[in-house]
């Protein structure tokens, strides 16, 4: 037998071997959506994040239409209100963007459409009315994505990609939500008069920025992400005054520093800036 022949048999068999033994572990390459950052996030949600409810489609409450998206105005005789059938409708990944102050981190803009019927009661506790009706949450958080760079890829799995195309490689990012309803209530004005009905929502979250790469893995069960850093849109000041300096605006780092990746940042510290550099 020739060398070739022997050569062959061998590493048919060798094959073979591997493919009746599934227990062994074997190195496969794949492409995978490899999760670069992620964060999850408990909310409790009142009128302050998410204001008055609002109407979900057209309704008329004691003569008076109040159009879609209109805050809700409750009856006159309402005494109580219920919040029944909580839905999270849509989770929309508002803007994607690179983060001006930390290289390699992108800001986040997510909103949440949260979609229930309220039912309006009567001190006797009957009914008076059930109405469709609407919350809308936005959140921010900032995920490392690591940078964008532009390239040539083809690919037929993606819509109108099956030719070679440039294709600006940033992240993508991937969301998920569960709600819950906690509470409803009346809100009252001058004489005790119905104004508007602030419901109370949880919300269970999970942001993940990832990218298609090559990979070789081995699985060690699920991922446990870490807790969001909340950006608090209403405080701009406050994140801002916690961001480090970026004096690599200002004074761009050298080969050496950029090569070993080290910054000049100046981080802040409790008391105000630090003075380590």
């Amino acid at each position: 037998m020739a060398a070739f022949e022997i050569n062959a048999a061998k590493h048919a068999a060798d094959t073979d071997s591997l493919c009746l033994d599934p227990g062994r572990l074997r190195e496969e390459p794949i492409i995978a959506s490899k999760i670069y950052d992620s964060c999850r996030q408990q909310d409790c949600l009142t009128a302050n994040e998410i204001g008055p409810a609002r109407a979900a489609e057209p309704v008329y409450i004691d003569g008076e239409l109040i159009k879609e998206g209109e805050i809700l105005v409750p009856p006159h005789d309402a005494a109580a209100v219920t919040i029944e059938n909580l839905k999270l409708r849509k989770i929309i990944v508002v803007d994607k963007k690179p983060c001006p102050f930390k290289n390699g981190f992108w800001d986040i803009d997510v909103k949440y459409v949260f979609e229930y019927v309220l039912t309006f009661r009567e001190a006797d506790g009957d009914v008076i009315l059930c109405v469709k009706a609407r919350s809308i949450f936005n959140k921010k958080v900032t995920l490392f994505g690591s940078a964008s760079s532009e390239f040539v890829m083809g690919t037929d799995l993606f819509k109108n990609m099956g030719e070679s195309t440039a294709f600006n490689a940033e992240p993508f990012i991937w969301v998920e939500g569960k709600a819950v309803a906690l509470a409803a209530e009346i809100r009252y004005c001058c004489k005790n008069k119905p104004h508007d009905v602030a419901v109370t929502i949880g919300l269970f979250t999970i942001i993940q920025i990832f990218r298609l790469v090559n990979l070789k893995v081995e699985s060690r069960g699920f991922s446990i992400p870490r807790e969001c850093d909340n950006i608090d849109p209403t405080n701009p000041c406050e994140f801002f005054d916690a961001l480090d300096f970026p004096m690599d605006i200002f004074a761009p780092p050298q080969r050496p520093e950029f090569v070993a990746g080290i910054s000049g940042n100046i981080p802040r510290s409790k008391h105000g800036f630090s003075e380590e550099r």
